[in-house]
């Protein structure tokens, strides 16, 4: 019986190496096969020829055309008149492109070529088993082409925006390659990687959308106004399902607050009310969609941030606890990045105004206008409470890419559910 055991585990350590051979094999057989289908997408300043930026691109079968991320591309979306876009295959030939369309909230770019590769990717229509073995290919920090095994774990939870989360290292320069499955077929790519072996990547049927609208609407006649729509129709998808929501309000300091009002929207907390040293006390939660949707080098859009702060300065002299209250307030500021070529300055709206239960707080209303996509704007909202000489609430918001329609909806719903005592 010992012996019959033996065999039957060295049997399992045989079998056990072949198949982890055979897995080696498919995927350099992979590799090899689709290799000449990954180009490297280079961003060239005219003026100097030098690459700008680079990232990774693969060639589709139906039609013959090149993806990548919008992130790679944009600069010569952009400023065409100062950058250009060129290919590098994995034979060293290099040629031109041109981008055809775009899909900004998904990061997504169609781009024209007269490259043609033996064996195109195709689209995979069915999403892959959770804990599968998929491959993410692309070109990182410009060593060449690799390929890297990792395993599907399914769409990333509590996003608004469908990222598939890839147990694999997605590297700077892989950006708008391939995530494939093991017959080679399309089931993502490549978009964003937050270190220690977590990379996301875009799904497949958000490609599939893209070129249904590019063959139905064929090339876009204006990238950026495309960019327009594209923004307002997500934040109005967006804002209409945390408008809608019944929002549940939680106690906080010397009043209540929203709590986690959609799913998408994820909070968190701290205090240093256990620090005894501490003359003023201190609660804070934090709320936010902090996923963002990237429109320049120095320009996002797309985050939704709530800020909550409770202070107790019991032990301080009024005038001392003002002094500190006040510098919690100047703290406040836009979440997203820009530059004021970007947007313009923001102009801001100070009241001080009455709650329905006679309670007092001091408001900052201010709005920024987006510089290249009308009907978008930047919002901070800001109130402070007044009614207490030793303590006090701070709530506020910043919400980027949003009509004024819509801002104010918000800031309405926002006020009425903050409320202390």
């Amino acid at each position: 019986m010992r012996l019959q055991t033996f065999y039957c585990a060295v049997l399992s350590v045989l079998l056990l190496l072949c198949s982890a051979q055979g897995r080696a094999d498919s995927a350099e057989q992979l590799f090899a096969r689709f290799e000449p289908s990954l180009l490297q997408v280079r961003v060239l300043e005219r003026a100097s020829g030098a690459k700008a930026a680079i990232g990774t691109g693969f060639v589709l079968a139906d039609p013959a055309l090149v993806v990548t991320n919008y992130h790679v591309v944009s600069e010569a979306v952009l400023a065409p008149e100062k950058f250009q876009l060129e290919y590098l295959n994995s034979a060293q030939q290099k040629g031109g492109l041109q981008v055809l369309a775009v899909d900004v909230i998904n990061d997504l770019a169609l781009v024209s070529t007269d490259y043609r590769a033996p064996h195109p990717f195709q689209i995979q229509l069915q999403k892959p088993v959770q804990g599968a073995t998929i491959y993410s290919l692309g070109n990182p920090h410009d060593l060449g082409m690799i390929l890297v095994p990792g395993t599907y774990n399914g769409l990333q939870k509590y996003s608004f925006y469908p990222r598939i989360h890839f147990t694999g290292a997605v590297n700077s320069g892989m950006s708008g390659g391939p995530a494939v499955d093991a017959n080679g077929q399309i089931v993502g790519v490549n978009v964003a990687s937050a270190g220690n072996q977590l990379g996301f990547l875009v799904p497949a049927e958000a490609l599939q959308r893209l070129l249904a609208r590019f063959q139905q609407e064929g090339q876009s006649k204006d990238l950026r106004a495309d960019i327009e729509r594209q923004l307002l129709a997500s934040q109005q998808s967006m804002f209409s399902q945390i408008l809608n929501a019944d929002w549940k309000l939680k106690d906080f300091g010397i009043g209540k607050v929203p709590d986690e009002v959609v799913p998408f929207v994820r909070c968190w907390g701290e205090s240093n009310i256990e620090k005894d040293k501490e003359v003023l006390k201190k609660v804070t939660a934090f709320c936010s969609q902090s996923e963002e949707i990237f429109l320049s080098q120095h320009f996002t859009s797309g985050r939704v941030e709530m800020q909550f702060e409770w202070l107790e300065g019991k032990d301080l002299h009024p005038l001392q606890f003002f002094s500190l209250y006040e510098q919690s307030i100047s703290r406040a500021n836009a979440d997203n990045q820009a530059l004021k070529e970007d947007v313009t300055a923001f102009e801001c709206q100070h009241q001080v105004v009455q709650q329905p239960g006679g309670q007092h707080a001091k408001t900052i209303y201010c709005v920024r206008a987006y510089r290249a996509y009308a009907g978008l704007y930047d919002v901070l909202y800001l109130a402070a409470s007044l009614d207490h000489q030793q303590q006090g609430l701070i709530s506020h918001y910043t919400l980027s890419g949003v009509s004024q329609d819509t801002a104010r909806a918000f800031s309405q719903k926002f006020s009425g559910a903050v409320s202390w005592q």
